[in-house]
């Protein structure tokens, strides 16, 4: 896997050019959510191959590893497309740093519905999306009580080719306790640009201010992502983060594709 993650980044820049479907928009990869929706019809299928993240305080280490994260996305009219998510199969190792113990656990993790609707016109570059996540997850893995978020995705084309993409949300989260909810508020800033005829990269920031009852947090933290257009219908992706604040995970590596029906 890893020799895997290190070599796409060569082989998407040393790729042939390929006539890249720019009408392809994929939630994936990035911290963000894009504007556009599926057209009427048309089906595409997101799947996470692979996915850590590190996290770390001065009372523990957790590493998380998740595979299979999917997402399913089917336009319903010019306008709108439906939304159905699986969280993937996540393995996760916590090691107390005072005494030594480590704790594992794995499952599945929650199950979400979502819908977005453009608010532009066909594909967007601004929607509106309401998401809610039902606690099907296993014990550990899933947030333990249902949760909703809406977001507002826009993108703005700028000069020389690059477009701002932004990404406001405010979310009624589930509770670290795993009962009832609390607010969650904040968003995301990138800035795209394609390198070739069929690779884009964008650099992020997110920011989300976490009112759980059981402590008040801000997650922050800087993503670079790479999109391989492979075909008119593929894509590869690749994706960095690294956290900004101590509630956030410290390092995350993700790799994964897009298939269009």
């Amino acid at each position: 896997m890893r020799r895997i993650l290190l070599a796409l980044p060569a082989a998407m820049l040393a790729s042939p050019a390929l006539a890249q479907a720019t009408d392809f928009c994929a939630d994936r990869p990035g911290l963000g959510t894009p504007g556009c929706t599926m057209p009427p019809g048309q089906v595409m299928i997101e799947l996470g191959v692979a996915g850590w993240d590190h996290l770390a305080d001065p009372a523990s280490t957790e590493d998380d590893l998740t595979h299979g994260d999917l997402l399913v996305r089917a336009g319903l009219d010019d306008r709108t497309e439906l939304q159905i998510g699986l969280g993937g199969y996540t393995t996760t190792r916590s090691r107390d740093r005072l005494n030594g113990v480590i704790t594992r656990w794995a499952g599945l993790g929650d199950l979400s519905l979502g819908l977005r609707r453009s608010l532009s016109g066909p594909g967007g570059p601004v929607a509106v999306q309401v998401t809610v996540t039902l606690p099907t997850g296993h014990s550990g893995i899933g947030a333990g009580d249902w949760s909703a978020a809406v977001q507002v995705p826009i993108a703005v084309k700028l000069p020389a080719g690059f477009e701002l993409d932004l990404t406001p949300e405010a979310d009624a989260a589930a509770n670290s306790s795993g009962k009832r909810r609390h607010l969650v508020w904040g968003g995301v800033a990138g800035l795209s640009h394609a390198a070739g005829s069929n690779v884009t990269v964008e650099a992020e920031i997110g920011a989300w201010r976490d009112g759980d009852p059981a402590g008040h947090a801000t997650d922050a933290r800087g993503a670079i992502s790479l999109a391989w257009h492979a075909s008119k219908d593929w894509q590869l992706d690749l994706e960095g983060d690294a956290g900004l604040t101590a509630a956030a995970p410290r390092r995350s590596l993700m790799f994964g594709l897009a298939r269009r029906f």
